[in-house]
Formats: structure tokens, sequence, C-alpha cells
């Protein structure tokens, strides 16, 4: 009885399903752009397409950012809210960093360019074109770091050189991040009839011992 028992709890702790997911929303339509290169086009492929919009999730869980690389006139960054970590144009491509989603809803992550205070843009806040694209490709595979549900591309406040426009080159390498979000297990309902099977076995095995001993 005390292997079924063991066996019981063993099998509900393993009975656990990954729900929810990473969810874009985003403006139609898509915009295009040209002159994406540098370290993302090495690293990412070609894009030259891609939409406004922000990140959501359906559930808690974790959320990862991928430094993919950059190409750009100022020295930008990508962070998540509340301290809990940073990306920069000087760390490694492939570097990941990563935060807890405690509830569903908007990621708190932001990008910004060292110009100014105000050159921040958050999650959800549009762009024109000033901000990020979730551009399209996503949910590719890359060689070098693996799969990411979306790709992040950047496109930082740097007009110099182009003479007469206030959207500098509107590529959107100016510092790319591949993201990608892991729920947490969530236990499935067998999975609760299962553990409180084997705990009530478990229990009235040690019962049994108890009265043999006394006996």
């Amino acid at each position: 009885m005390k292997r079924i028992a063991l066996s019981l709890l063993l099998a509900s702790l393993c009975g656990v399903a990954q729900a929810g997911s990473l969810v874009a929303t985003i403006s139609v339509p898509a915009i295009t752009f040209s002159g994406y290169d540098g370290q993302p086009l090495g690293v990412t492929g070609a894009q030259n397409h891609g939409n406004w919009g922000w990140l959501s999730t359906t559930s808690a869980g974790t959320f990862y950012a991928t430094y993919l690389g950059q190409e750009s006139g100022y020295v930008n960054s990508f962070s998540f809210g509340s301290g809990n970590g940073t990306l920069l144009e000087s760390n490694a491509l492939g570097t990941t960093i990563s935060q807890s989603v405690g509830n569903d809803g908007i990621v708190n992550f932001s990008f910004s360019d060292n110009q100014s205070a105000s050159h921040v843009f958050s999650n959800r806040d549009q762009g024109n074109p000033f901000g990020f694209v979730i551009m399209a490709g996503q949910s590719s595979t890359y060689s070098q770091f693996g799969r990411f549900d979306y790709l992040l591309g950047f496109n930082d406040s740097w007009v110099q050189g182009f003479s007469g426009n206030t959207v500098g080159d509107a590529d959107y390498d100016d510092f790319v991040v591949g993201v990608n979000f892991v729920s947490a297990p969530v236990p499935e309902p067998e999975t609760y009839a299962m553990m409180f099977a084997g705990l009530g076995l478990l229990g009235l095995s040690v019962r049994r011992r108890k009265s043999h001993t006394f006996d």
C-alpha cells in the first residue's frame, strides 16, 4: 500500500500543465522600413516590416529578454520596471535577463536612449517613429540563440545627418531584443485527486503500522 501511495504522490507532482501565453496586441496596417543592418541583421536575418503594439500575458510566469544587437548613433538600453534588470549595448550578444510576472496583464519594460530623461518608450506607448515595433518573423528559430516568441526593434531619437526631418533613419535596428514567456506550471484537476488519494493512503498506512506495533 505504501508503494501505491508514493506512486500516486509522484504522479500528482508530475501532473502539471503549462497554461498562458505572451500576447501581442498590434495596430494595423503594418509599417515598412529599410536600412535594418549591423549586428541585428547578422543575428535575426533581414527585417523590413512590423507593427506598433504592446505585449501582455494571460497568466503568471517569467518573461525573458535576450540582447540581439544594435546599430545606432546613440547609446540605447532595454529595462524591466522596478529595477529588475537592464540590457545595455556593452552586453555580449545573447545576454538574457528575466522578470517574474505575477499576474496577467501588460508586461513592464521600456526602451530608452541616452539623450534625455524623457526619451523612454514603455510597453504600450505608441511610437511615431520613436519607439519599438513588434517585427514580422516572430515565432521563428534563430540558430545562435534559439527560438523567440517575438522580436522587438527599437528606433531611437537620432536625427543627425537627416536634414529637414525629425524621424531619423527609422530602421528599427538601434536596439533589438528577442522575448519569450514561460507560464508558471498550473496543476491539472486530476493532480489534486491523485495527491489527496496518495496522502490518504499514506495516512492509512501509518495508522496500520502503529496498530501493529501496539498489538
